[in-house]
């Protein structure tokens, strides 16, 4: 499964289970494609390595990299998610299944409608 499949599951399973208190979003940072097809990074705010998914809930954000069951992180990906750990307070984590959701989920300790069943 391609990484766009795998992030739309991710956010379909994310929708389902999590309550109220807790959003998701996806962070569009891909390069922009100019009118003869070239990519451009020149829009205000667009950086590498940041994570696709957010979770915003309880005071807290929650960053998701999601990758296909071979991707593996960019040098810009990994320090992004050292500066996640270093400040202690935003959570992070690479996901190329649903399953490493739910293990993210837990340890983040975010209740979800499929934990209370």
């Amino acid at each position: 499964m391609n990484e766009s499949k795998i992030q739309r599951a991710i956010v379909d399973y994310l929708q389902t289970v999590l309550f109220p208190s807790h959003r998701v979003a996806a962070i569009p940072n891909g390069a922009v494609r100019t009118a003869s097809g070239r990519a451009s990074n020149a829009v205000a705010g667009l950086r590498r390595g940041v994570p696709d998914l957010m979770i915003v809930g309880g005071g807290k954000v929650y960053f998701i990299e999601v990758k296909a069951s071979r991707g593996k992180l960019t040098a810009e990906q990994s320090e992004w998610a050292n500066w996640c750990v270093m400040e202690g307070f935003i959570g992070w984590c690479c996901a190329k299944s649903i399953d490493d959701i739910r293990d993210a989920l837990s340890s983040w300790k975010i209740q979800t409608r499929e934990a209370t069943r």
